[in-house]
């Protein structure tokens, strides 16, 4: 007989007249890996903030060790065993590991003085029962991602939590880092906690799940055991129809180099020397990806490239002219395009409609019939050719981005850039939290710009979609390019990966 620790009957959320979820009913077994996969707005997130308590269900009933719950706040989850590790890290990045595992679970002496050394006691048996090797004492802006992501797993088993939702947990991790989640969260399950996974990534379901549930259009498409299917069934399950994993890509020409970066360095924000003495060039028509581990220096680079940050040294050159102390407006009006990391704090102004969103650099490059007026009908004809071709899913035009998911947010980032007439595009992490049909679609739209004679620079934290579209790439370590790989049939995931973590160096990259 079945051991359930975790179900939903008939589970409805609607948020005025749309419906979220509708009578999703699931059975997670105790001390499993049970994976939640669908496309954007499948209802996954949703439902997962239910079950966590931050959303109350419209109607339908949770069950926990098989009593029925009613969470009124995330606080009542808790109590019951309940812990969610979301996509976006919940880290004060200026407070120390310690405070950070502590906030919202503090322990006290005598009611009133906060007892550091019980917490310190508690949390280094739960990081040595599950082979976590935390710096306790480090701030948590200087650990690598893959670090923050083992602090918030045990911030959840700190809080006693034994069902541990994980939110597209390997977004941003090398293979190697990938490889030791994997193995915490085995060790997680064979101590007696249960695991529910929200995920795109279809290989990584079929390797560490024991049963997963397909949601589409906020309904339950399905519920099976990995043995009885395969990668492209669940594709086909989440999208409703026949999706290829393989992108068409047609020989070419590359031209001339026209983006040229000369012995480039920067500062952080801290001043904090982040990119060290860079040059790279970019031809015409190629792409050219970007891999490294999180805090490598990526984002100080790509900041300076398109005007963002100011460099300490060296040039961007791009069609003959220098840019380097160019503004975000002049790279647009040089036909440069840019698609953001942070969709949200750099990407969108998340309180402004879908219109105004979408014409973000179309207003610069494009203009309007007045200059000084927006002409709604030529912006609205815009926005709506952006949702149609990227299939955002909304409502209405007139809708804050806020309404939408993390991944239509993205795909409408993403769509107005590729909708401009641009000759160079700069493209951080394309299709994060991005569904595999939607993900098809982008890589394609990648490699077909790139096929018309656009230039790509792509910087990714999936390494797979790096080595699947660049025809070169470039690895970041510690501010240094540390490897100049040209992307062939025998480069390997895991050599790449030894690149990214500093294991190698190129003499060709210096």
């Amino acid at each position: 007989m079945k051991d359930i620790i975790l179900e939903t009957k008939g589970i409805v959320k609607k948020f005025g007249s749309l419906v979220a979820n509708n009578n999703i009913s699931i059975q997670v077994e105790r001390a499993s890996i049970h994976a939640i996969i669908g496309e954007n707005g499948a209802g996954k997130s949703t439902l997962m903030n239910m079950i966590a308590g931050i959303f109350k269900p419209t109607l339908g009933e949770i069950y926990v060790g098989g009593e029925k719950q009613v969470f009124k706040s995330p606080n009542d989850a808790a109590d019951k065993g309940i812990g969610m590790v979301h996509q976006e890290f919940m880290l004060y990045p200026d407070l120390k590991v310690i405070d950070n595992l502590m906030m919202g679970f503090e322990k006290t002496h005598h009611g009133v003085f906060l007892d550091k050394k019980k917490a310190r006691i508690d949390i280094l048996k739960i990081c040595k029962g599950y082979n976590f090797n935390i710096p306790l004492d480090e701030y948590a802006r200087d650990l690598p991602v893959s670090m923050k992501q083992q602090v918030e797993i045990v911030k959840v088993l700190y809080k006693g939590a034994d069902i541990i939702i994980l939110d597209e947990p390997t977004s941003v991790l090398t293979p190697q880092g990938i490889e030791g989640l994997f193995n915490a969260l085995r060790l997680l399950k064979s101590m007696g906690k249960t695991i529910i996974l929200i995920t795109h990534k279809l290989k990584e379901v079929m390797e560490i799940s024991d049963a997963i549930t397909v949601l589409k259009n906020g309904e339950v498409m399905g519920s099976v055991l990995p043995r009885d299917v395969n990668e492209q069934i669940l594709a086909n399950m989440m999208v409703g129809r026949n999706v290829l994993f393989d992108t068409k890509k047609s020989p070419k020409t590359l031209g001339e180099p026209i983006f040229q970066v000369e012995n480039l360095s920067a500062h952080d924000d801290n001043y904090v020397e982040k990119v060290k003495n860079v040059s790279f060039d970019v031809k015409k028509g190629e792409i050219v990806g970007i891999a490294g581990v999180a805090g490598s220096g990526q984002t100080e680079l790509v900041e300076c490239l398109f005007g963002l940050r100011k460099a300490s040294g060296g040039k961007v050159i791009f069609n003959g002219n220098d840019i380097t102390k160019k503004s975000p407006r002049e790279h647009r009006l040089a036909k440069i395009g840019y698609v953001p990391q942070d969709r949200l704090a750099t990407g969108t102004s998340v309180e402004a409609n879908i219109t105004e969103n979408a014409i973000m650099g179309y207003h610069i490059t494009h203009g309007f019939k007045h200059p000084m007026l927006i002409d709604y009908k030529q912006a609205n004809d815009f926005a709506q050719q952006v949702v149609n071709d990227f299939r955002v899913k909304t409502e209405s035009l007139k809708n804050p981005v806020s309404s939408l998911s993390g991944g239509n947010i993205q795909k409408l980032v993403v769509g107005r850039e590729f909708e401009q007439d641009i000759d160079f595009l700069i493209i951080e992490d394309p299709t994060r939290g991005i569904d595999v049909g939607a993900i098809e679609f982008i890589w394609q739209k990648i490699i077909d710009i790139s096929q018309q004679g656009i230039s790509v620079l792509l910087i990714s934290h999936e390494l797979g979609e790096v080595m699947e579209l660049s025809d070169r790439i470039l690895v970041m370590y510690n501010g240094e390019i540390v490897g100049n790989l040209k992307n062939s049939d025998t480069l390997d995931e895991k050599e790449v990966g030894l690149y990214m973590l500093g294991g190698k160096k190129d003499e060709i990259a210096q």
